[in-house]
C-alpha cells in the first residue's frame, strides 16, 4: 500500500510513523536475493533503492535484471514507459559504502559467513548514522539475531538490528520472517513487523527470541540433508528427494534454483552452533563433516545450479527461457544421467497416493501422507526415516516455545509451498492413529533405522537419547492432557483457523490468508483485512472458513460490548479483491492435456451455500460494517454488497479497447461481474443483492456487461465514497466504523430487521413502543440521556448484550470450529500396513 496504518492499534502508531518517513532503503548484495528485494521495493514503495556490491560484474548483472523485468512489463501492457523510466531513476548501484548515508533502513544480504558480515558491519558503523537509521536487517538462513548484533561494537547499532529473512523467489513468496533477538529495542522490533507486513505485504512471521534459520529455514535445510547422507546415485535424488514431492518439492531441484551457498554455508554454521538439544544438529556434523563429500565436490568445482556458469548441480538444467532439468548427477561418477521415474514396484504408495486424491479430486492431501506413512514399501520406509524427524523438530520446537503450531504451519504452507502444511500432517496422523499410535509408528521407525545411530538419535520420541534425552517428546504432554490436535479447523470445509495455547489448552484464531486486528476499547471497532494479495485476496475453501471464524469472534466480542463495528480492506497494493479461486473450479489438479474436469453439482452447490451462509450472517448481524477496497471482480464485488457501507479507492490501468484494438491507460472498473463471459453465475448473489441494494435492471446490466468505475457507482448509489489515496480511504473508512460503533445494539438489530422486512406500518408502531421500554432496551436510558441534557456529559454507554435479547437476533452457539472428535469418531482407527 505503499504506507502503513494502525487500525487503531495505538501500541504500533509510533512503528507506522516511522515506517512511513522512510525514503531510502540500501541493500547490500546484489545477488539473487538482493534482486529479488530490490524489485520488491521498487515495485511496491517509492523509495529510492540502493543496490550496493563490491562486485561490478554483480551490479551489471543486477541493473540488467531489474531494467529488462521493467522492459517486459512495458512491453506487455503492465507499466507505462515513464512509469519505468521513473523506477529506473529510482535504482542506483555502487560499489562504495559511502552511499549508504542518509539510508532509512540498510539491509544485508551479502553472505551467510559471520566473518564477512562482521567486516559489513563495521562499514555500517564508519557511514551510517545511527540517530537517522530506523534499523538494520541482515537475511541471514542460519544465524541468531544475538550472533549477528555483538558484531557491532556500538549499542546503537545492536539495538536497531534485526534478521529479517525472505524466501526465493522473494519478489513471488509470500512469507518472510523478522526475529528480534535480545539486543533489538521492542520499538526497532515493531518497526521490522509493521514494515514486512504492510510495506512488503508479505505473511510475517514475528519471533521475539531467537532461534536458528527462524522456523521455515531449518524445515527446508533438513528437508535436503536428512536425505542427503543417503544418496549414492543419481535415482537416490529423484526417488528419495520425491517423498518431498508429496508435500511440496525435491528439495535439490529448489536448491539448483537458489544456488547452493546459502545451503552449504548455513550447514556450516548449524553443524558449528546449533544447541546441545537441537534434534536435528547431527545432520551437519557427521565426522567432522558439514554436509556430504558429493556435495562438497559440487561447490568446489561451482556446479552450483541454474544460475552457475556450468547451469548444473544437482540437475543439469536447460537453457530455456524458463529452465527445466534435463539430467541429474550421479554422484557415485559424478557424471550427469538421464532422470528416472520413481519405481512404481518399489514406492508404489506415492502412485496409490496421488490416485487416491485423483479419485477425491484433492491435491497432496493429508489422508493420502498419512496412507504413505503407513505403508509397507520403499516409500512408506522413506516417510518414517525423512519425514517423521522433521515432524518430531516441529513438536519440539512448540515444546521449547520457540514457535506456535499456527506459526510453523503457515511457515511450510507459505513459505514452502506445502499444500498440506507440517502441522496439518502431524494432526492427520493424530487423527488416523490416535497419540499411541503415531508414538508406535515413530517407535516402528527407529526399529527400520536401528543400525543408524543418528537417525535412532532422531526419531528417539521418549527422552531416552540423542540431543532430546531426558525430554520426552511433545506427543507425551498432548496425550496426558487429553490435547488430541495442534490446529482448530473451519466448520465449513475443515481448513485450519486456529492454534492451540499450550499454556490455556485453549484455541484461539490463526489465519494464512486474514489478518485480525482486535478493537482497541476506545472505539469499539475491528478490521479484518483480506490477506493474499499475491493471488488478489481469492475466495476459496480456506478463505472462506477462517472469516466464519474470524467472523464468530467478532460477534462473540459484540455480545460482551467490546465490539460494534467491523471494516473489511484487502491486503496490496491496489486493495484488490478477486472472485472465487478458478483453480477450485476444477476438480483436483488442472493438466492442459486433460482440460476441465467438472465440479460435481452437490460441491458446486455447497460452496455457494455456505458463502452465502456467512455472507447473510455478516449482512443480518446487529453488527456495522463498511468495506474499503479498489478493484473487485466476482465474489469480491459481491461479498460488498452485503456491506453496510462501500467506499472504494480509485484504479487506474491499462485497459485493451476492443474497437481500437490498442491499450489504454485509463481509470480502470472497480466493479466486475464477468461471471457471464466464462458460462458461469454470480454465485454469491451478485443479481439480487444489487436489486436489493436499489439498483435497477439497467445498472445491473451495467455492472454484469461492462463493468463499473468507483466515480459511477458512487454517482449510483452503489458506493458510498470514493478516494484516490489508499491510506485516506483507510483512515476515512476506519473513522465512519468508530462512529457507526456508537449504535446502541438493540436499535442496529432493529434498525437491520426492519430493512430486511420492508414497510410494515403497525410492526413500525409496535417496535416503536418496545424500543422505549427499558426492561426490553436497556441501552434506551443511556442513549436518551445524550439527546435530552445537552448540556452535560453523556454516560458511557455498556454495550454488554449478556442477558439482553436483540430484535430478530440470536448469537450463533457455535465457535466457528467443526467438533472433529463429534463428527469423526470413527475416524480413529489403527494403521494398515499394506496396500489399499
Amino acid at each position: 500500500m505503499k504506507r502503513a496504518f494502525s487500525f487503531g492499534d495505538r501500541t504500533i502508531e509510533p512503528a507506522v510513523r516511522r515506517v512511513n518517513e522512510v525514503r531510502r532503503v540500501a541493500v547490500i548484495g546484489a545477488g539473487t536475493m538482493g534482486q529479488g528485494i530490490a524489485i520488491d521495493l521498487l515495485s511496491k514503495t517509492d523509495y529510492e533503492v540502493i543496490l550496493l556490491d563490491v562486485r561490478a560484474e554483480a551490479l551489471q548483472q543486477a541493473e540488467a535484471r531489474l531494467n529488462g523485468l521493467w522492459r517486459r512489463q512495458v512491453k506487455g501492457a503492465q507499466l507505462r514507459a515513464e512509469d519505468a523510466q521513473a523506477l529506473e531513476a529510482r535504482a542506483k548501484y555502487t560499489q562504495s559504502y559511502d552511499d549508504l548515508a542518509g539510508a532509512d533502513i540498510i539491509w544485508e544480504v551479502a553472505t551467510e559467513r559471520s566473518e564477512i558480515k562482521a567486516g559489513i558491519f563495521e562499514t555500517i558503523e564508519q557511514t551510517a548514522d545511527p540517530e537517522h537509521l530506523a534499523a538494520v536487517f541482515s537475511n541471514t538462513s542460519s544465524h541468531t539475531t544475538g550472533e549477528l548484533a555483538v558484531l557491532f561494537k556500538s549499542e546503537a547499532f545492536r539495538e536497531k538490528f534485526l534478521t529479517v529473512h525472505g524466501y526465493f523467489p522473494f519478489e513471488a513468496n509470500r512469507l518472510i520472517d523478522v526475529m528480534k533477538g535480545k539486543y533489538a529495542s521492542n520499538e526497532t522490533f515493531a518497526f521490522g513487523v509493521v514494515f514486512a507486513d504492510q510495506i512488503l505485504e508479505k505473511t510475517v512471521i514475528a519471533l521475539p527470541v531467537d532461534h536458528h534459520g527462524y522456523i521455515t529455514d531449518p524445515i527446508f535445510q533438513g528437508m535436503g540433508a536428512i536425505i542427503s547422507w543417503d544418496v549414492k546415485t543419481g535415482q537416490d535424488i529423484v526417488q528419495l528427494g520425491g517423498l518431498w514431492d508429496l508435500f511440496t518439492a525435491n528439495p535439490f531441484t529448489v536448491l539448483d534454483q537458489t544456488g547452493h551457498m546459502p545451503y552449504t554455508e548455513s550447514s556450516r554454521h548449524m553443524g558449528q552452533a546449533l544447541p546441545e538439544n537441537d534434534r536435528l544438529r547431527v545432520l551437519y556434523d557427521r565426522d567432522g563433516k558439514h554436509y556430504p563429500d558429493w556435495i562438497a565436490r559440487l561447490e568446489k568445482e561451482d556446479f552450483t545450479g541454474v544460475n552457475s556458469a556450468t547451469r548444473k548441480g544437482f540437475y543439469a538444467w536447460s537453457n530455456d527461457k524458463r529452465p527445466k532439468p534435463e539430467q541429474v548427477l550421479d554422484p557415485s561418477t559424478g557424471n550427469y544421467v538421464p532422470i528416472g521415474e520413481i519405481s512404481r514396484k518399489e514406492y508404489w504408495s506415492y502412485y496409490e497416493a496421488a490416485e487416491r486424491d485423483r479419485l477425491a479430486g484433492k491435491i497432496k492431501s493429508a489422508e493420502s501422507l498419512v496412507h504413505v506413512a503407513c505403508a509397507d514399501d520403499a516409500g512408506g520406509r522413506a516417510f518414517r526415516r525423512y519425514a517423521l524427524p522433521i515432524c518430531l523438530y516441529a513438536l519440539d520446537m512448540i515444546q521449547d516455545r520457540i514457535a506456535t503450531p499456527g506459526q510453523i504451519n503457515i511457515s511450510t504452507r507459505a513459505g514452502l509451498r506445502y499444500k498440506v502444511g507440517l502441522i496439518e500432517v502431524i494432526d492427520a496422523l493424530i487423527g488416523h492413529l490416535t497419540i499411541d499410535g503415531v508414538l508406535e509408528l515413530i517407535r516402528r521407525a527407529r526399529d527400520e533405522n536401528a543400525d543408524d545411530p543418528y537417525m535412532v538419535a532422531m526419531l528417539d520420541v521418549d527422552g531416552d537419547t540423542g540431543p532430546r534425552k531426558g525430554r520426552p517428546c511433545l506427543l507425551h504432554e498432548m496425550k496426558k492432557r487429553n490435547l488430541k490436535r495442534l490446529l482448530g479447523y473451519g466448520k465449513y470445509f475443515r481448513t485450519p483457523v486456529a492454534e492451540l495455547y499450550f499454556d490455556t489448552g485453549e484455541y484461539k484464531g490463526c489465519y494464512l490468508d486474514l489478518k485480525f486486528h482486535e478493537p482497541p476499547s476506545r472505539d469499539r471497532a475491528c478490521s479484518i483485512v483480506f490477506n493474499s494479495p499475491m493471488r488478489g485476496n481469492v475466495w476459496n475453501r480456506a478463505a472462506l472458513d477462517q472469516l466464519a471464524h474470524a467472523y464468530n469472534r467478532v460477534l462473540q466480542l459484540h455480545r460482551a460490548g467490546r465490539c460494534g463495528a467491523v471494516l473489511f480492506t484487502a491486503a496490496g497494493s491496489g486493495m484488490r479483491m478477486l472472485g472465487a479461486d478458478a483453480r477450485e473450479f476444477n476438480r483436483g489438479w488442472f493438466e492442459r492435456q486433460k482440460g476441465y474436469v467438472p465440479l460435481g453439482e452437490a460441491e458446486a452447490a455447497a460452496f455457494t451455500r455456505k458463502g452465502m451462509r456467512l455472507f447473510r450472517l455478516i449482512q443480518r448481524s446487529p453488527v456495522a460494517t463498511i468495506g474499503v477496497f479498489g478493484e473487485k471482480w466476482g465474489g469480491g464485488a459481491e461479498f460488498n454488497y452485503f456491506l453496510d457501507l462501500r467506499y472504494d479507492v480509485r484504479a487506474e490501468g491499462f485497459i485493451f479497447d476492443t474497437l481500437e484494438r490498442k491499450t489504454i491507460w485509463q481509470q480502470k472498473n472497480t466493479y466486475n461481474q464477468p461471471e457471464l463471459d466464462y458460462a458461469i453465475l454470480g454465485g454469491f448473489g451478485a443479481a439480487g443483492e444489487l436489486k436489493r441494494l436499489g439498483m435497477g435492471d439497467s445498472i445491473i446490466f451495467e455492472v454484469f456487461d461492462q463493468g463499473m468505475t468507483a466515480d459511477r457507482a458512487y454517482q449510483v448509489g452503489l458506493s458510498n465514497g470514493v478516494f484516490d489515496d489508499e491510506l485516506e480511504a483507510l483512515r476515512r473508512g476506519y473513522e465512519r466504523a468508530r462512529l457507526m460503533a456508537k449504535d446502541a445494539p438493540y436499535s442496529r438489530a432493529l434498525f437491520k430487521q426492519q430493512l430486511a422486512r420492508g414497510s410494515d406500518d403497525e410492526a413500525l408502531a409496535k417496535e416503536t413502543g418496545e424500543i422505549f421500554n427499558p426492561r426490553k432496551n436497556p441501552f434506551v436510558s443511556t442513549g436518551l440521556l445524550g439527546l435530552l441534557d445537552r448540556g452535560a456529559r453523556a454516560p458511557k454507554m455498556n454495550y454488554a448484550c449478556l442477558g439482553t435479547e436483540l430484535p430478530g437476533w440470536s448469537y450463533p452457539v457455535d465457535n466457528g470450529m467443526v467438533d472433529l472428535d463429534a463428527s469423526d469418531e470413527s475416524s480413529a482407527e489403527s494403521a494398515t500396513h499394506g496396500r489399499a
